[in-house]
């Protein structure tokens, strides 16, 4: 039996807002919230300014792992530095270290047509820092390869895994230089709150770096602690000493010309001077990283390349100062 003829019109309203509803634009969907085990984190970085729901896109579930071994391999070396301390290096311990191949006549080689390729920006920074173009390019070389080797995480998720792993009890499975004592134990748990603290900072800094690049943060390569580019800058640096150098508007420290400046950038807002002696120069380049080996291989770089430029062939004393010291 068909309906009354009262209720046709409304039946027939009825099914037109249906169809209208079912034709229409849907809302849409909520952004996800973010995984519980980072959502305080997320909650730190939103108090700082940062764009809650990117955020939440960012650590939604799935979206981001979550690595303590990162801080375990980070305060394992802290506390073998402490607790283990080793020799000065030596001429000898260079050659025997990981950064020989760099010393090879076909790296320095390479590190000279670069410098010659990019002559214009090396010209910039010692005209506006100091710094002369073989320890710049001695950097570039030493993090690098020239930029051969960007890291193979990103660093987003690395800062964050580190920020987030603060207490000793999230790393210690995984860690190798904890036997010994309470005292191991007791600087192990301060180390990692201090590094999660300085984490926290750089991923603060690096989705700053990211906004200002309008790049999506999670395709930013970096280091196994974080640091990006050609130059391997922490991000907090990145926005400190960062120079766009190529005038486009942005820093990028994966664009040569912007990279060789900043390094230059650095250095002299590290206390780099003309005339300084071989001592303040090796002062000057422990900053850019805390490890004597690390300093005894840029300066051997930077003099070989040094004399490359000059038609000289390689330096003779790769352990000294050298002359890019001078």
């Amino acid at each position: 039996m068909g309906a009354k003829p009262f209720f046709r019109p409304a039946l027939a309203a009825l099914a037109m807002i249906c169809l209208l509803w079912l034709a229409g634009p849907r809302p849409a969907p909520a952004a996800p919230a973010a995984d519980p085990g980072w959502r305080p984190l997320v909650d730190r970085l939103a108090a700082e300014g940062l764009d809650r729901p990117m955020l939440d896109r960012l650590f939604a579930p799935g979206a981001m792992d979550y690595s303590p071994e990162i801080m375990a391999r980070k305060v394992d070396a802290m506390v073998k530095k402490e607790f283990e301390p080793r020799p000065k290096p030596s001429r000898k311990t260079l050659e025997q270290s990981n950064y020989r191949h760099l010393l090879a006549p076909a790296v320095i080689a390479e590190a000279a047509r670069f410098v010659r390729q990019h002559r214009a920006a090396f010209d910039m920074a010692k005209r506006d820092f100091g710094p002369p173009p073989e320890l710049v390019a001695a950097f570039l070389v030493v993090e690098t390869r020239l930029g051969a080797y960007l890291g193979d995480r990103d660093a987003l998720s690395v800062l964050a895994s580190l920020a987030r792993a603060s207490r000793l009890e999230d790393i210690a499975p995984s860690m190798r230089s904890l036997t010994g004592g309470q005292e191991r134990r007791d600087f192990a748990a301060a180390a990692a709150a201090d590094r999660a603290e300085w984490a926290f900072r750089e991923l603060t800094a690096l989705l700053r770096y990211a906004g200002a690049k309008n790049r999506q943060p999670g395709t930013i390569p970096g280091s196994i602690y974080g640091a990006i580019g050609i130059c391997q800058f922490m991000p907090s640096n990145a926005l400190r000493y960062g120079i766009d150098a190529d005038g486009d508007g942005v820093v990028d420290l994966f664009c040569p010309t912007d990279a060789i400046v900043s390094v230059a950038s650095y250095l002299r807002g590290h206390g780099w001077k003309p005339g300084m002696t071989g001592e303040e120069t090796r002062a000057v380049v422990y900053a850019y990283n805390h490890s004597d080996l690390y300093v005894l291989a840029v300066l051997a770089v930077a003099d070989r390349i040094k004399a490359q430029l000059e038609g000289d062939g390689p330096a003779k004393r790769p352990g000294g100062a050298g002359k890019a010291a001078r």
